[in-house]
């Protein structure tokens, strides 16, 4: 089963790879894109097909793994963060709370009750647990907590402008200082994130996941909003995610030895404590 979780990571990749290619050259020499596709026929579908494309093949990748090694505690994992997100989305697309005011547009595919796109929890659930397996491996407790947490809003430093500015996947109701997003954004991830990293500390707490294959999806996931975020020139969008990245290593990841870490890792779960 590894090999098949590699198989859709490499084509999760692939159309990372080709969303940057294909982005960079046609909004550059758009007389390009007139002379292979005249009536943007494919390039329209592509804003569609490879953001709905990335986000499946990375969750079947990080599902793949994550069943295959953890097992019931990696499914029940699941369960639970794509419920609580999808609720955490609900209520932001349906009341403004807790990341502000937004809608998503149709290119992400159906939706829940016509507000969240499907595969949203599943993209949740791809980041959380790669940043969880990661935490994991260089810090326990709340460290390992608050390590996931950053992790993945340094991610969004990068996302929200790539997704929400240089394309159109939602769409702001209030206009923010930071590429349109409203500084609310960050709290919403913030406390979203709090939630299922402790939801994993609690059901996942020893996720058997390779970090080698955790890192290369954070990487590939981290990828595409950061090539977007440079191609348009959105330095302080580039300085926060990497910054921000590195800001929650050397405050919570510390620096133990891969040796040390894997010792916590194999604590009964009854041992290990949040606090």
């Amino acid at each position: 089963m590894q090999r098949v979780a590699w198989g859709f990571l490499v084509l999760q990749a692939l159309i990372v790879v080709g969303s940057l290619l294909g982005y960079g050259i046609f909004t550059s020499r758009p007389d390009l894109l007139m002379q292979v596709d005249p009536q943007a026929r494919f390039f329209t579908w592509a804003f569609y097909g490879f953001a709905v494309g990335n986000m499946l093949f990375g969750g079947l990748a990080v599902v793949t793994d994550a069943f295959d090694r953890s097992k019931a505690a990696a499914f029940y994992a699941f369960l639970a963060v794509y419920l609580v997100s999808l609720i955490s989305e609900l209520t932001g697309t349906g009341l403004g709370i807790p990341f502000g005011p937004y809608s998503y547009t149709s290119l992400l595919g159906p939706k829940w009750f016509n507000l969240v796109p499907l595969l949203i929890p599943l993209s949740w659930f791809t980041m959380s647990w790669a940043c969880w397996v990661i935490a994991r491996q260089r810090a326990s407790g709340i460290s390992a907590i608050l390590l996931g947490t950053s992790l993945l809003v340094a991610w969004d430093l990068l996302l929200d402008p790539a997704m929400s500015k240089v394309t159109s996947y939602w769409i702001w109701g209030e206009a923010g200082s930071y590429y349109g997003m409203p500084w609310s954004n960050l709290f919403g991830w913030g406390v979203t994130g709090l939630v299922l990293f402790i939801i994993l500390h609690k059901m996942a707490p020893t996720p058997r996941s390779s970090v080698r294959f955790a890192a290369s999806v954070y990487g590939v996931n981290f990828a595409l909003p950061l090539g977007f975020c440079i191609l348009n020139q959105y330095w302080i969008a580039v300085g926060a995610g990497i910054g921000g990245v590195l800001l929650a290593w050397l405050a919570f990841g510390g620096f133990r030895s891969g040796k040390a870490a894997v010792g916590y890792a194999a604590k009964p779960a009854h041992l290990q404590k949040i606090w």
